[in-house]
């Protein structure tokens, strides 16, 4: 584990080093799960797949490291702010506020309703900014602040 040093202008962030088995580049700031289909030795990561079993994710593709190569090692942050993860969000969805919990869904975190987060077990990822009020702005990929709870 990588812990950033902290000082009083930046947050407190903790990364793991990992190795890429997607079978593909996972573009920075994309969420990954454990991978337990080709590789289970505890560092193989994979872009996390539609409908993940939240007890798989393992974070956040460092967002200032670039691309993870496939088959290359690079940092996850498992815990602290994360200035720019991968969001996708549902435009007619009126959950979308600072606080809400964040599930993954093929590499993108995308929201939910409370009780089915919890249920589930996704949690560890929160919203910290509330996205542009336009269709656009919800529905269309981008990069969005949140803070990750996964150590």
């Amino acid at each position: 584990m990588l812990f950033k040093q902290t000082s009083r202008t930046d947050p407190e962030q903790v990364f793991i080093v990992c190795r890429n088995v997607s079978g593909a580049a996972v573009s920075a700031g994309k969420a990954v799960e454990w991978d337990v289909e080709t590789s289970s030795d505890g560092n193989a990561v994979t872009q996390c797949k539609s409908g993940s079993v939240a007890g798989l994710f393992a974070g956040i593709t460092d967002p200032a490291g670039g691309a993870l190569a496939d088959s290359a090692y690079g940092l996850v942050q498992v815990y602290g702010y994360c200035a720019s993860a991968y969001c996708s969000f549902v435009s007619s969805n009126s959950l979308i506020a600072p606080g809400q919990f964040l599930k993954p869904v093929s590499g993108n975190l995308r929201e939910g309703t409370m009780s089915a987060l919890t249920t589930s077990g996704h949690i560890w990822v929160s919203l910290m900014e509330t996205p542009g009020a336009s269709a656009a702005g919800h529905s269309a990929v981008s990069y969005r602040p949140v803070f990750i709870r996964a150590l």
